[in-house]
């Protein structure tokens, strides 16, 4: 050999690209991730589900404590209550000629009550309420319960079955869902 022939050591070849484990792996991970993703947005629309539910129900119930409040003398009366058997009556607007004040109070909350009744089986799926007035010299107070069934069927884990234990003890409520709200007048 010659003094000015250098011998280079063999380097590995550089590698380029990616290998299939590699490749496996990454996929792994990012579908994992989406999996996660998936799983909040399902979270989270189950979750608006109820924040528009319960709203809903507390824009019901106050509508119709501010009707009871107006009209003291029927809620006094005991014209607010509503069991869950009760169904909406057709009334007619109340006569504002009416000289007789109890005929004239039973009147207005007659029609507050089935103006009640049909929000509440509009706005909340297959919505029922249960209504029962405490009408004392210290106190006027309403407990309200709303019903509701789910539009799901099958699995009946929602967002409100820890709150069942708050409805009515009633046998046919067994498939609704509820919320309890009381309200002082």
């Amino acid at each position: 050999m010659s003094a000015h022939t250098r011998i280079r050591p063999t380097c590995p070849r550089r590698q380029r690209g990616a290998s299939m484990l590699e490749i496996l792996v990454a996929l792994l991970v990012i579908s994992l991730g989406l999996l996660g993703v998936a799983g909040l947005s399902a979270a989270t629309f189950s979750y608006n589900k109820a924040a528009q539910i319960r709203l809903t129900g507390l824009a019901l119930v106050n509508d119709y404590a501010d009707r009871a409040r107006v009209n003291v003398y029927g809620y006094d009366l005991g014209n607010y209550s509503i069991a869950l058997a009760d169904t909406v009556a057709t009334t007619d607007d109340p006569d504002p000629n009416q000289t007789n004040a109890q005929t004239a109070a039973q009147a207005v909350a007659a029609r507050d009550k089935a103006d009640f009744m049909t929000a509440v089986a509009s706005r909340l799926p297959q919505g029922k309420a249960v209504v029962v007035s405490t009408p004392s010299a210290s106190a006027r107070d309403m407990d309200i319960w709303l019903l509701w069934k789910e539009p799901q069927t099958g699995d009946n884990d929602t967002l409100f079955s820890a709150s069942q234990d708050n409805c009515p003890n009633i046998s046919a409520t067994d498939d609704y869902n509820c919320m309890y709200f009381k309200v002082g007048l």
